[in-house]
């Protein structure tokens, strides 16, 4: 009777204890099965590669997409509604040795100017109007009207010339008679471009998915080697990454490209895909009266993209020549397997040499994101180069960076941009400042021109569109000695969205057809100009006696 407790309790005890323990089992399995799958235990060179190829892959399309996001949502507001837009460019400041009294004066009046830019833009309706205004010393001096709808184009100077000069398309015939010049049948917009060659995501992915497979399956395990544990250190961020390292010889380089070309000839959607927009573009410009030369039919098109094809499989021939050159592709993942960086070089097994050809590190740590991209030449990689980068560190709503742009050829460097900045984003309102060097190569003397300079933003979002400011400084190498110090100006844009657009009706009472004027019209303009100029310069004695005096 003293054991029956005794007994029971302890089996009651064992099935608590069996559920505790199991369930930290179980706890502790997935935990390792997450560990494995983290740090890539039991899985093949080939395995890492490809999931790692797939994971960066998924990331750059998302970022891509959302990146395409903000652009549309930018656009959005010109391709669906009016938007009036004034701006003004101010304090134009040129800091230069002053010669003579004269260039003094000439300065001074510059900076004295302002001109105010009104332009309004409606890609629904495909019109456009607007006016340039010259003030100096706070006074309006004077402007240019505009407008523009896809068949129709105006102007006028209402200080000088009461009607509007104007152009109408449908007299395109007459124009070219008069003048020798051949227009459209009518103006294009941002608009129709863009619808021409609009390309939906879901449909680039579905068309380029199969090739992404096709490689795949073309690896065999002997053309991929695995390192762990690699030490990874670039711009001050270090880590341990997995090294996988995919080598090509000419053989199965050429098989791979040649699978990949005659997938290509057959591949009825890539076609589609490249051909409708060739024919949307090459229909809307010939439909606008573009003059346009050499456009295929589809079967023209098809027969020159069958022939691409061809060429290319003949290119990547292996001609039965032995050689010791190799493609050799390295990657290196981090634990999130996502390929940090790239490496793709041409070896020579036999003299041990690697020439690079492509470069690019890509990865984000905490705040800290660093992108590089670099294609070299790999015959002659001290000559040719085209280098891209971008280091920002993102904190609270802060980024500050540089980005920098380098081109050389020849040996000799074509452009060296060089940019740091600072953004700031609260809200509806987004800062910036923007430091930058160039330096470009003036290929008529040879000779470097270089430019440094800063410039300082600010844009706040509205109700009914943004607001924005900057300023501008533009500094210029000491070494020209005809060139000034600097250059500086002031710049003021509002945008308004919906604001209703209305353009001149013309007709002869208030407009002249310029190519349908005759002699008693331009006599008629001659006298109102000539009148006008004289008011002009009475109206303005003051100005212009300041600005002629010595």
């Amino acid at each position: 009777m003293e054991t029956t407790p005794n007994v029971q309790t302890p089996r009651k005890s064992s099935k608590k204890t069996m559920l505790i323990v199991g369930a930290a089992v179980v706890v502790v399995l997935g935990g390792l099965g997450t560990a494995f799958a983290k740090f890539d235990f039991f899985k093949s060179a080939k395995t890492i590669y490809l999931q790692s190829e797939a994971t960066t892959m998924a990331k750059f399309s998302s970022e891509v997409s959302q990146k395409y996001a903000e652009y549309e949502a930018y656009m959005k507001p010109y391709m669906e509604q009016p938007v009036h837009t004034t701006t003004e460019v101010s304090d134009i400041t040129i800091d230069a040795d002053i010669p003579d009294l004269e260039t003094g004066k000439a300065l001074d009046l510059i900076k004295s100017a302002k001109f105010v830019i009104n332009s309004n833009v409606d890609e629904q309706k495909k019109q456009q109007s607007g006016n340039v205004e010259l003030h100096l010393k706070s006074k309006k001096l004077a402007t240019v009207e505009y407008f523009l709808n896809d068949t129709l184009f105006g102007f006028r100077l209402p200080e000088f010339y009461s009607k509007y000069g104007y152009m109408d398309l449908k007299d395109r015939d007459v124009i070219k008679q008069q003048f020798g010049e051949e227009l459209p049948k009518r103006f294009l917009t941002y608009s129709d471009l863009y619808q021409a060659v609009q390309v939906k995501e879901d449909e680039v992915k579905s068309i380029l998915t199969p090739y992404a497979l096709l490689y795949a399956d073309s690896l065999k395990d002997s053309q991929i080697s695995l390192k762990k544990d690699v030490a990874f250190n670039e711009e001050g961020f270090q880590t341990n990454v997995s090294e996988v390292t995919v080598t090509f010889t000419p053989e199965e380089a050429s098989s791979l490209l040649t699978q990949i070309a005659e997938k290509a000839q057959k591949d009825e959607k890539l076609f589609d895909l490249i051909y409708s927009r060739y024919n949307n573009v090459t229909t809307l410009l010939n439909d606008s009266g573009y003059q346009l030369e050499g456009v295929m039919s589809r079967e023209e098109f098809k027969k020159s993209f069958d022939q691409t094809f061809t060429d290319m499989i003949e290119e990547v021939k292996v001609d039965g020549k032995q050689t010791d050159e190799t493609l050799k592709m390295i990657v290196q993942i981090d634990a999130d397997h996502q390929i940090i960086s790239r490496k793709v070089l041409v070896a020579n097994e036999k003299d041990q040499k690697e020439s690079l050809f492509w470069k690019s590190i890509s990865y984000q740590n905490g705040a800290d994101t660093y992108n590089l991209y670099s294609l070299i030449n790999p015959e002659n990689p001290d000559e040719t180069e085209l280098t891209v980068s971008y280091k920002g560190k993102e904190e609270k709503g802060k980024t500050n960076g540089a980005v920098s742009f380098f081109v050389k050829d020849d040996a000799t460097p074509v452009v060296d941009l060089k940019t740091t900045f600072e953004t700031t984003k609260q809200d509806k309102k987004e800062d910036g400042t923007y430091d930058f060097n160039i330096t470009v190569l003036d290929e008529e003397i040879m000779e470097n021109i270089t430019l440094s300079g800063k410039i300082t933003s600010s844009m706040t979002k509205t109700d009914t569109g943004r607001e924005s400011n900057a300023d501008f400084t533009i500094n210029f190498d000491q070494t020209e000695p005809d060139m000034p110090r600097s250059i500086s100006m002031k710049l003021k844009a509002t945008e308004e969205y919906g604001k209703p657009l209305e353009i001149p009706q013309v007709n002869e009472s208030n407009g002249v057809n310029l190519a349908k004027m005759n002699d008693m019209q331009m006599m008629e303009i001659q006298q109102e100009v000539e009148v006008s100029l004289q008011k002009f310069m009475q109206e303005n004695a003051e100005l212009v006696q300041e600005f002629m005096m010595p």
